[in-house]
């Protein structure tokens, strides 16, 4: 299981970002986050910018894997329909599951969801 932004196993931030600007700021080997937006998956595709999204329902998650995003961030309400699409179509993108508290752990363990982020794993101080 991935853990990203819990206290003792190290990780590497997702930036979180919401303009064009934003990503030029991020370190040049940075995995990027933002929420699903036409425009600037676009302008990652198009730059081969490594990069993260927040879905929020099935169209988003599909196009997410579909133009290549590292991992799909997805609530809790939504996590384990994500992960059974993202097992059925064998996608290359991971399933993260936001979590807000340790005990999210067993949670995301339990359904199978191929790992959580925690808030201390995304960055937005910087941007």
């Amino acid at each position: 299981m991935i853990l990203i932004g819990h206290d003792i196993v190290p990780f590497q931030p997702l930036f979180l970002v919401s303009t064009k600007e934003d990503i030029a700021n991020t370190p040049s080997n940075a995995n990027i986050l933002f929420i699903f937006n036409k425009a600037l998956l676009g302008y990652c595709v198009e730059q081969k910018i490594p990069f993260s999204l927040h879905v929020e329902d099935i169209k988003e998650l599909v196009i997410g894997n579909a133009l290549g995003a590292s991992y799909l961030l997805v609530s809790k309400k939504f996590a384990k329909q994500a992960q059974k699409i993202a097992e059925e179509y064998f996608f290359d993108s991971k399933i993260l599951l936001l979590g807000k508290k340790e005990d999210d752990i067993e949670f995301a363990a339990f359904q199978g969801i191929d790992g959580i982020i925690f808030k201390k794993g995304i960055r937005h101080e910087d941007i």
